[in-house]
């Protein structure tokens, strides 16, 4: 295990007792827990403080998964077979969940299965699930892909109201998932049908806000079909006094919901592909990349834990190794740091591209805001170095003891600093997935060793100047120049960055 991955995996074990010693503690004596926090490490306060909120929103507003629920509160369908609903007569029921039943039914009128959807009958006067399952039937039926189950109708009969969709038989990938991981060729074709699915919902303003294993089903033919919208954020849901969606509502199945969904902030599509990124790892491997003993670990975990050694093993077959590439992407907790569109994922994965050869940083084509911040990182870290040697020269001129003093110092602030940037720039080379995290973990001890350096060399060009040494005006130019370097120019290097790479 790499440094940077086991300070990771040492940050995150820290964060997780934090967390758990927090929940075990009153509500009032929480605050003053981050507050202790903070004092010593601002950010782990920052993380711990937007986990316990994360929690206490998952604990009032999150549905958990259909059978799940369906345990904790069983309720008898309303609906016996062969019973008239309207035009439509039941066969069965075919699935039930936390918010909805799903019946099997006859359309008497057409002659066709159907598969009819309505609240649950203990939530028939909720005018919130009512309305939800409206939103899912807008959602579901202004998308057309084979990918998708057809929406048929909208109908309220008795004041209740019900979906009808195309009834669609087969296993759930779920139901795959139990005799284990699925085979490399299959998870790339299911892959890039559910890519095609999230990118017709997309272009038209819908993002899923639920994609997991139990909403994709795999026909008895083989097609695939993504379900269940029920809990998709229409365009027209982003704005207006009415809309059912707001910021702070969390909902959502914990494991495959994203880092901004978890936290009740907007979400767009690369939320989804955060969790089809979730599922594509999953398939693959059989093991949920994220997936603790709690919920509450597993939301630890998906905000601010690294990914399992191993994730993006190139064991496989180059198509099955450029899905992980690109599913390991779509796993960065910023939503900055993933691919822009499900589209731009199918196109690369049908043309045989890896995840660094479009929009991420890559050994081919590289955007020019990018070819600049890596330009930075390495001239910033030769250069450190080559400021070195005036100092080795000018300690003689100042005290022994402080003129050997501070070029030792310097020297282990220029290495510091120099590894650090070296392993950004691999890191956002290689592992573009990753590289937030990294960045952010690394950004302070880079911070820390910039202003070391310029500061003793800011030190030794004034002493040097009070003895009319010749290296004194360089000395005093280059600490400025350091200084100016990492408060301006790199973090403007990094923002170009990023926000050219994602336009």
């Amino acid at each position: 295990m790499t440094a940077p991955d086991e300070e990771a995996r040492q940050r995150h074990q820290q964060l997780t007792r934090l967390f758990h010693e927090a929940l075990d503690a009153p509500e009032a004596a929480r605050s003053a827990l981050v507050q202790r926090v903070r004092h010593d490490d601002p950010s782990l306060a920052d993380e711990l403080h937007s986990l316990l909120e994360a929690h206490q929103r998952a604990a009032d507003f999150i549905e958990g998964p259909a059978v799940a629920a369906f345990a904790q509160s069983p309720v008898s369908p309303s609906l016996a077979p062969r019973q008239l609903v309207g035009p439509y007569r039941v066969v069965s029921v075919a699935g039930e969940g936390g918010m909805g039943v799903v019946y099997l039914a006859e359309d008497t009128r057409l002659g066709r299965m159907v598969a009819l959807k309505s609240v649950r009958p203990e939530f028939a006067g909720d005018d919130t699930r009512r309305a939800r399952l409206r939103r899912e039937a807008r959602a579901a039926a202004a998308l057309r892909h084979p990918a998708i189950a057809t929406v048929y109708a909208l109908e309220e009969i008795d004041d209740q109201v019900y979906v009808a969709s195309e009834f669609v038989a087969g296993d759930t990938l779920r139901d795959e998932l139990t005799r284990g991981p699925l085979a490399p060729d299959r998870v790339c074709a299911v892959a890039l049908a559910v890519l095609g699915a999230l990118d017709a919902a997309h272009q038209r303003g819908i993002v899923h806000r639920d994609l997991k294993p139990e909403n994709v089903v795999s026909t008895p033919d083989g097609h695939i079909k993504v379900l269940d919208f029920g809990l998709a954020q229409l365009g027209s849901d982003l704005a207006g006094p009415d809309r059912l969606t707001k910021d702070a509502t969390v909902l959502g199945t914990p494991a495959y919901m994203s880092p901004e969904q978890i936290r009740g902030e907007a979400v767009d599509g690369r939320s989804d592909l955060f969790s089809w990124g979730t599922l594509v790892v999953e398939l693959m491997t059989g093991r949920h990349p994220f997936a603790a003993a709690t919920t509450a670990a597993t939301l630890a975990r998906v905000l601010e834990g690294p990914l399992p050694p191993g994730t993006a093993s190139r064991e496989h077959s180059p198509d099955a190794a450029r899905l992980m590439e690109w599913a390991v992407r779509c796993l960065a907790k910023a939503p900055d740091a993933r691919p822009r569109s499900a589209g731009e994922i199918a196109h690369a994965l049908t043309n045989g591209s890896a995840a660094t050869d479009t929009s991420a940083p890559s050994r081919g084509r590289i955007r020019p805001a990018s070819w600049w911040w890596r330009f930075h990182q390495v001239t910033t870290t030769l250069a450190y170095l080559v400021l070195l040697v005036p100092l080795w020269y000018s300690r003689a001129d100042i005290a022994l003891w402080s003129g050997r003093a501070g070029f030792l110092v310097a020297l282990v602030a220029a290495v510091v600093a120099g590894i650090l940037r070296m392993h950004m720039w691999f890191a956002r080379s290689q592992y573009p997935g990753q590289w937030a995290t990294d960045h952010r973990m690394a950004r302070t001890m880079v911070r820390v060793a910039d202003t070391v350096l310029a500061a003793v060399l800011a030190a030794h060009g004034v002493a040097l100047a009070r003895a009319d040494a010749p290296l004194a005006p360089l000395l005093i130019a280059a600490a400025a120049a350091v200084l100016v370097s990492f408060t301006i120019i790199e973090p403007a290097t990094t923002r170009a960055m990023v926000s050219d790479e994602h336009r």
